[in-house]
């Protein structure tokens, strides 16, 4: 019997601060029977449940890897770790180098200081600004889709026991939300729930076309209350409904993110006030407040993906998850 729901909204720059809340959890023990996720949510969402590597801790500290080294980002504050170009000539670039020893030794060095960290990443700023393009105003989205999923996630684990898990998108196709249950996700599912029109291509799975289901509805409460009537306890990851995420744009790559990021926090507001005025009788709803949590002189950097920003995130977010948990969910230990 499904009594307590974990809710992992979308928001992908700061990914890091719910990384660091599921290290928190892990670490407490804290049981949950279902997971809910929409977007980048539910990259994190299934790292947490089915780790590559078997290892929780090390594949959620493997994200702030995902960060680009400060001295870089503030000259070209653009994360081409993350957003690679499209195209088969792209795609064959990228694996030709991947079987490349002296660039797999590479990325696998020890960053133990800030100028090795600067190296690193600027010899792979240098391999992808070299990457082939077929990008023209025809693409149906400017970057390739994430091309390191089955390498930290174990799609097959999947198939295993643990909490059920929810992962949404929408179909364009049929013009309807879906939302895929544990035994049904492989990587093309997470590559269509990680579809962000424009950012990426719509993806093809039978016939029909999706694009990330974060876009429409951030927190994926649907269907919890129809297919878990017995639920008590409803835990929230929202990394998007709060207005101090908005604020004045610093360059014009932040204006795109903000340009995103604008019309979700209304969208992810809207949906937890909806959810407790309608569906939310008999249910406890515990917020933890990763968002609140970070630094008035720190919010102006929450969506960078530099590097400090990254260590900053990941940190604020396990202080604050390990903190509520021990105030309000002590009895949610195993």
């Amino acid at each position: 019997m499904a009594r307590t729901a974990l809710i992992i909204s979308g928001g992908a720059p700061n990914a890091t601060l719910t990384a660091g809340a599921l290290e928190a959890f892990h670490e407490l023990g804290i049981h949950v029977d279902v997971i809910s996720a929409a977007g980048a949510g539910g990259l994190l969402g299934l790292m947490y449940i089915a780790p590559k590597n078997g290892d929780v801790v090390s594949t959620m500290r493997s994200l702030k890897e995902m960060g680009v080294a400060d001295f870089i980002y503030r000259a070209f504050p653009v994360n081409f770790k993350v957003f690679h170009k499209p195209g088969p000539m792209a795609e064959a670039y990228r694996q030709a180098l991947s079987a490349n020893p002296v660039l797999q030794m590479m990325q696998q060095w020890p960053v133990t200081h800030t100028l090795a960290q600067v190296f690193k990443d600027g010899a792979s700023l240098a391999i992808a600004s070299a990457s082939p393009s077929n990008l023209s105003s025809d693409s149906l989205g400017l970057c390739a889709h994430i091309p390191f999923a089955e390498q930290i996630i174990d799609f097959n684990a999947l198939q295993e026991a643990g909490p059920d898990f929810w992962l949404n998108a929408y179909n364009l196709s049929q013009h309807q939300m879906e939302n895929w249950s544990r035994g049904q996700i492989d990587v093309l599912h997470l590559q269509a729930a990680l579809s962000f029109p424009y950012l990426y291509p719509p993806t093809e799975i039978n016939g029909d076309f999706y694009i990330e289901g974060a876009a429409i509805d951030c927190l994926n409460f649907k269907d919890l209350r129809k297919n878990y009537p017995e639920l008590e306890e409803i835990i929230v990851f929202d990394l998007l409904g709060a207005e101090k995420l908005l604020r004045k744009p610093k360059n014009l790559c932040d204006a795109w993110v903000m340009s995103i990021m604008t019309p979700l926090v209304e969208i992810a507001r809207d949906d937890i006030k909806l959810f407790e005025a309608l569906h939310s009788d008999g249910i406890t709803l515990h917020k933890v407040p990763l968002i609140d949590s970070i630094a008035e002189e720190h919010l102006p950097d929450v969506f960078d993906w530099s590097r400090s920003n990254m260590d900053r995130l990941y940190q604020t977010g396990y202080d604050a998850a390990k903190r509520y948990c021990e105030n309000n969910l002590q009895h949610l230990y195993k």
